[in-house]
């Protein structure tokens, strides 16, 4: 029986902050702990480089505020493509409204900054660990298109 790769450190997880130190910060601990990490600095990058992951991105850790494209309009963009994608919200200030509705989606946390990287490991690994709720299988989904390569 083959393990889930949604539920250990072999899981693939998008960081995506606008602070660089931040950012940087979040992957060097997530890879530390054995995870592959993606990373990008901007929503519609990171868009576009989930669509493209291969091996698929299990977990996407966003800062909720940033310029252009929000954490949030990332996370429904990119769980328009994959049902059962995990997300960790990253934020200097309390949900709003708009942010808790989604939390309650399923597979949602949310952290606030500053945090330890425990804490940040912690709130990794509950959310991977969390159960789809009714998310269709990535089988019957559309399949990812290819976009324009940004590497790291």
């Amino acid at each position: 029986m083959t393990s889930d790769p949604r539920r250990n450190s072999a899981a693939t997880v998008l960081v995506v902050d606008d602070q660089n130190a931040v950012r940087l910060l979040m992957c060097k601990a997530l890879e530390s702990a054995g995870f592959r990490v993606l990373e990008s600095d901007n929503g519609g990058d990171a868009l576009n480089l989930f669509r493209r992951a291969d091996p698929p991105v299990d977990l996407l850790v966003t800062d909720y505020r940033m310029p252009g494209m929000s954490g949030l309009e990332l996370a429904r963009e990119c769980c328009s493509i994959d049902g059962e994608l995990g997300v960790l919200y990253i934020s200097g200030s309390s949900p709003g409204d708009d942010l808790r509705a989604d939390l309650a989606a399923g597979r949602r946390g949310f952290l606030a900054k500053p945090f330890r990287h425990a804490d940040l490991l912690s709130s990794v690994k509950e959310v991977l660990d969390m159960q789809p709720i009714a998310a269709p299988s990535r089988e019957t989904q559309a399949p990812r298109m290819e976009q324009s390569s940004m590497e790291r």
